[in-house]
């Protein structure tokens, strides 16, 4: 059975979640060194959960929201899944912070369209 748009929104969510929480577990950590990398690697995969979802996403529900940049987050998961050894840390804290506060509130939005259109009002 094929998963919906709403599906799909709420795995990016819970990722972004996770992705939040492993960044708090690395800052309470960070006098284990190994904790850094421990939290890369949390992020790394959060990161390309979010990619993947994206990818199964419809078109026309992207298109609702054209200020994120969809296919730069599906080209994220690309390189974490196929070119990982050009990944560096650099490159993945980039995308996280900002970018994910507004991949955060357009997947809100989009849910709560989502859930009116699944409820119209009388």
């Amino acid at each position: 059975m094929s998963r919906g748009d709403g599906e799909r929104l709420r795995d990016i969510l819970g990722a972004i979640e996770a992705i939040d929480r492993a960044r708090a577990a690395g800052q309470r950590l960070s006098e284990d060194l190994d904790a850094p990398a421990v939290v890369l690697a949390a992020i790394q995969f959060h990161v390309f959960t979010i990619g993947e979802a994206v990818k199964a996403l419809s078109g026309t529900l992207t298109a609702e929201r054209p200020e994120v940049p969809w296919s730069d987050i599906a080209r994220m998961r690309d390189l974490i899944g196929h070119h990982y050894y050009k990944l560096d840390a650099q490159i993945v804290h980039a995308t996280i912070g900002q970018p994910l506060k507004r991949l955060r509130d357009a997947c809100h939005a989009l849910l709560t369209d989502l859930d009116t259109d699944d409820h119209p009002t009388p």
